[in-house]
């Protein structure tokens, strides 16, 4: 059995999946950023600005609660 046809259809896909992939990767707007690409540098922060709103109660320290204790009886 000839496996040349199948190398080739797998190579195509392969090309095809990587070439869809990179689209992907520069359509965002941080990687574009990072690229020296020319993006409007708010996008990029939004997201980071989104993010920290969107943890805001994970980041807050403890609450310390004063507590003494009393006599066993």
């Amino acid at each position: 059995m000839d496996r040349r046809p199948l190398i080739v259809v797998g190579s195509a896909v392969a090309l095809l999946a990587s070439a869809f992939a990179v689209r992907r990767l520069l359509s965002n707007p941080c990687v574009q950023k990072r690229l020296g690409m020319t993006v409007k540098p708010e996008l990029c922060d939004e997201a980071v600005d989104l993010a920290s709103e969107d943890s805001f109660p994970a980041s807050d320290p403890p609450s310390f609660t004063a507590t003494t204790a009393g006599l066993a009886l």
